[in-house]
């Protein structure tokens, strides 16, 4: 088994060779190859503050995980001889996934398969690949509008995901959360993460399963929306 890794600006990913086989293939020449390949895509969308530089911690506000999408492709041992049907059978596999630089990736796929191809076993006609790749999203936010521009990235974040980050938090579930008053101990947890502000000493906090805290108010009303947690996607029960 091999990994190549590959980075082009905001794009990352890895091809793996997962495996080989021995498949029947009709009518075709023993030399050619099958190429299945399952392609994988996990997307973080980064809220940017532009006041600070990258190498400080404040550069980062937030950060959102979207649910991981997948896909799997055959390319059949007549078709990978075709750089141009590859091509097509590939794009049209990934074409609405949000990832920049695609002919790169596809190129870069492509090319793989090839030369792992032709260092196939020879009593093997089939070759098993992985591609996960790893996009992120920068949004920078003006700081005239911070609360405002963060709320809409975060709210379109949601809608263009799948359908279930939509449903809202069970009641209970909301009730059942565990509450702090931010004292002189829990006062390293920074700022809300919703609205930004910082956690003052003596207000109200609620910590979701995962560890991560918000203001109480900002929670509730984020967990009527969507039963995700905020940061991580962390998922609490829904009706």
């Amino acid at each position: 088994m091999y990994t190549s890794y590959y980075s082009h600006r905001d794009l990352q990913f890895e091809i793996t060779k997962a495996g080989e086989e021995a498949v029947t293939c009709h009518d075709q020449p023993s030399f050619l190859v099958q190429v299945n390949i399952k392609f994988s895509c996990k997307t973080t969308l980064r809220v940017i503050n532009p006041t600070y530089n990258e190498f400080s911690p404040e550069y980062v506000v937030a950060e959102l995980q979207q649910p991981e999408i997948s896909n799997s492709v055959c390319i059949e041992p007549h078709q990978i001889l075709s750089y141009r049907k590859s091509y097509e059978i590939i794009l049209d596999a990934v074409r609405t996934w949000p990832i920049p630089n695609i002919e790169y990736l596809i190129k870069n796929v492509i090319f793989e398969a090839w030369a792992r191809s032709k260092s196939i076993s020879p009593n093997n006609n089939l070759l098993l690949l992985h591609v996960d790749t790893k996009v992120v999203n920068d949004h920078i936010l003006d700081e005239t509008s911070v609360f405002e521009e963060f709320e809409d990235v975060l709210q379109q974040s949601l809608e263009e995901s799948d359908g279930d980050s939509m449903v809202p938090a069970k009641d209970s579930s909301i009730k059942s959360l565990e509450r702090k008053i931010i004292d002189d101990q829990n006062n390293n947890s920074g700022s809300c993460m919703i609205c930004l502000d910082e956690f003052p000493i003596g207000s109200k906090a609620i910590c979701m399963p995962c560890s991560h805290m918000f203001h109480s108010s900002c929670l509730k009303k984020w967990l009527r929306t969507s039963h995700y947690c905020p940061i991580c996607r962390f998922e609490i029960p829904t009706n």
